[in-house]
């Protein structure tokens, strides 16, 4: 082995080290809280800021809207389900005194993106916005040519095309101020092109290197973006119809594997400013990891084993 091969081999050696040491290393819980949970600051009124959760009525956006009532936030809270979110809203104003405001949409279509777009620039003109969290999102199970093309069009509505709208509207006003917080919820799916989950996991991966390169502009800008990849989750998530129709169930994997929907939040608002990809557990770390490194085809392999498609 020549001299230039062993160096890149040690240098390779050192930067996959470097890198699973991060991914592997313990949750930001010993380390003082985000600026965004810690003393955060109103708008020019002096009121306390706002946060814009999507996908707010049930599983990882309601915990969202939960612990930022909890932390003093007005709420600006978007889903389809009106009653749910009328319900939640209701809720958080009782037990922590905060405004929240029932936006009910459906972010696969257009006019209603363009609608929540308004409010998140109305907001974020006036100096409130303090953070963006785009975690709308829906799972399809099946081979892409087997679905209907419409489902497959939807999500790209919902986990691209919504995200970036309201990314897009809620910037100016947030760069103006030096201050702001977007998180975008992708998925550990997105380190893996895996079969049966083809646009669901493409999308995530999207989501992750736009964030990282959004990030990288905004950088000594004041605003800070999070590409947030939970695993699996405790939520409605897997209970929805082309869930249960695959015969998936949540016993079929080991407990260690599922995390609750507020410690995947608790993890996200703790490393803002800090991780521009947060991956709450030790567990979901090791899987990212592995999907740096592992031959595909070897993981569609482990993966047609598992999987109901």
């Amino acid at each position: 082995m020549s001299i230039v091969t062993r160096l890149f081999t040690w240098i390779g050696a050192a930067m996959g080290g470097a890198f699973a040491w991060k991914l592997l290393q313990p949750e930001f819980v010993q380390r003082s809280p985000s600026r965004f949970l810690a003393g955060a600051e109103g708008g020019r009124d002096g009121r306390p800021p706002i946060a814009l959760v999507t996908g707010a009525s049930a599983g990882i956006g309601a915990a969202f809207a939960r612990q930022l009532a909890r932390a003093g936030y007005d709420l600006v809270l978007v889903a389809r389900r009106k009653e749910r979110l009328t319900a939640l809203a209701d809720s958080l104003r009782q037990q922590h005194a905060i405004e929240a405001h029932v936006l009910d949409a459906d972010l696969a279509d257009s006019d209603d993106i363009e609608r929540v777009a308004d409010v998140a620039a109305d907001v974020s003109e006036a100096g409130r916005l303090d953070l963006l969290i785009n975690n709308a999102g829906f799972g399809t199970v099946g081979k892409y040519a087997d679905l209907p093309f419409e489902s497959q069009l939807d999500m790209l509505h919902v986990h691209l095309a919504a995200p970036m709208r309201l990314m897009r509207a809620a910037l100016p006003g947030m760069l103006r101020r030096r201050r702001g917080g977007i998180i975008n919820v992708a998925s550990t799916a997105g380190w893996y092109p895996l079969a049966g989950n083809a646009t669901y996991s493409a999308t995530k991966r999207y989501l992750i290197n736009f964030s990282e390169s959004l990030q990288a502009e905004l950088e000594g800008s004041g605003v800070c973006v999070q590409a947030l990849c939970p695993g699996f989750t405790y939520s409605e998530f897997h209970d929805r119809e082309p869930y249960r129709a695959s015969g998936f169930r949540r016993e079929q994997l080991p407990a260690f594997m599922w995390q609750t929907a507020e410690a995947v939040v608790a993890a996200s608002l703790n490393a803002l400013g800090r991780e521009v990809v947060c991956i709450p557990g030790a567990h979901n770390r090791l899987i990212a990891l592995v999907g740096n490194f592992a031959p595909m085809g070897l993981v569609n392999a482990v993966w047609r084993r598992a999987s109901p498609v």
